[in-house]
């Protein structure tokens, strides 16, 4: 079966991007959010690893106008092993952080 060696070779070549910590925002009106990205790549191997994509997204609570707008190309995000999540979320706005 060729999907393990896949899996390591997009590991083994993968750069992962880097994480940073956010808190939660609180969008009152007219805010817009533009994003363009490409060659994105999330990747986590090994117990207890979450590998997240997160483009253009809004998190916290909204009120008034919101408009995002995205264009992503090769977005890869994997996650190996037993029990591990992998997510990806692009232009959304979402009420946590939370990767299911």
């Amino acid at each position: 079966m060729k999907a393990p060696g896949i899996l390591l070779g997009v590991a083994l070549l993968a750069v992962a991007t880097a994480a940073t910590a956010q808190k939660s925002t609180n969008i009152k009106g007219n805010t817009e959010i533009n994003v363009n990205t490409q060659n994105t790549t999330a990747v986590a191997v090994g117990e207890n690893n979450v590998a997240k994509n997160r483009i253009g997204v809004v998190k916290g609570d909204k009120t008034g106008d919101t408009k995002v707008s995205v264009s992503a190309a090769n977005v890869v995000t994997v996650a190996g092993g037993r029990n591990k999540k992998a997510c990806t979320n692009i232009g959304v706005i979402a009420k946590n952080d939370e990767c299911k």
